[in-house]
């Protein structure tokens, strides 16, 4: 509100909070539903564990003021809890597979549910792989089906991965998460096929939205992400150093990889930090719309003071021109990495 950190910052400081819950959340679901249910076990006795990826804004540490906590709940082994007496009554026991689905839909209600402060965050799965037609937890072998390179994840899932990051697992368990992610993503040829359905995927993100949506709408931020994310995947098998889930430490990665020219990733980077930091005045100001440039010249008047602009119209040229340019960038990667 002071203008004393940077957009970067900021959703950086929001993520860490609901990591911090999430992290909690989970724990304290974890031990209840032990009590009921008895701690789930490996085949060869050692403890079973939850482990759960953060996506989209989440895993990318980007999260905004009105930002969801998307992610996807796993687990590292399959077998079965371990019944423990408590007191007069034992604990049932059950399948892991049914014990961590259970704490997924636990963890899901907790952070969902309205009390008087209204909820934590809108938490939800439905990244994981098929979607919510899928169960609510799958075990990392499950996971790594899915993934491989003759499974059935579509070109957007395996995308989503760039920017998914364990924030609950053991070491070893979060290496294992590492490991398939970077299989599924960098360890393949991207075709020039599966490069164009990258960008029809975000052209159909802008089905809904209005033109003047900051996120979603042409030139606006998504557009930004997916040419981070579109170069990530087709240069980051031979480039280890891409292997980021931020879009601001991505576009630095790929400047320095000789990906990005130094004005377009100067350009970008302006861009993105422009564009987020108008998405974050825009919930400071309550604006009646979370993504979209407001029409209101009022809210324009009092956007362009918050953000440093000299007049209104000094600010709905910046960002006529940025996003003007965005797409113009966006097409231009695209077309080159399509060609090549």
């Amino acid at each position: 509100m002071l203008g004393r950190q940077d957009a970067e910052a900021t959703t950086a400081a929001l993520t860490g909070i609901a990591e911090a819950l999430v992290k909690q959340v989970v724990a304290i679901e974890m031990e209840t539903l032990a009590e009921r249910l008895g701690r789930p076990q490996a085949a060869d006795g050692e403890p079973a564990e939850p482990v759960v990826l953060a996506m989209g804004k989440f895993g990318g540490r980007e999260m905004n003021y009105a930002s969801d906590v998307d992610v996807v709940f796993l687990y590292d082994h399959d077998g079965t809890t371990v019944p423990a007496r408590r007191g007069r009554r034992p604990a049932e026991g059950t399948s892991n597979s049914h014990f961590f689905g259970e704490l997924a839909q636990r963890t899901m209600r907790v952070f969902n549910a309205f009390g008087p402060q209204g909820r934590l965050y809108e938490m939800d799965s439905r990244l994981r792989p098929s979607g919510r037609s899928g169960p609510a937890a799958i075990s990392l072998a499950e996971f790594a089906r899915y993934f491989a390179e003759e499974g059935p994840a579509a070109v957007w899932e395996r995308q989503a991965l760039v920017k998914a990051r364990p924030v609950v697992g053991s070491g070893s368990a979060a290496a294992e998460v590492r490991r398939i992610i970077d299989a599924a993503t960098y360890g393949r040829t991207w075709r020039p096929d599966e490069i164009e359905a990258i960008r029809r995927m975000r052209f159909r993100m802008e089905e809904g939205a209005r033109p003047a949506n900051l996120k979603r709408g042409p030139g606006g931020v998504v557009d930004i992400e997916f040419v981070a994310q579109m170069l990530q995947l087709v240069h980051g098998g031979r480039e280890p150093r891409l292997r980021i889930s931020g879009t601001l430490p991505s576009l630095t990665a790929l400047r320095e990889a000789g990906l990005l020219g130094e004005e377009r990733f100067a350009f970008l980077e302006r861009a993105y930090r422009t564009l987020r930091a108008i998405e974050g005045r825009l919930r400071l100001l309550d604006a009646a719309a979370r993504h979209d440039f407001p029409e209101s010249g009022d809210e324009r008047r009092k956007l362009a003071h918050l953000l440093g602009y000299v007049d209104t119209p000094a600010l709905v040229a910046d960002v006529e021109e940025t996003t003007s340019r965005v797409r113009a960038e966006f097409n231009a990667v695209f077309d080159d990495a399509v060609a090549t």
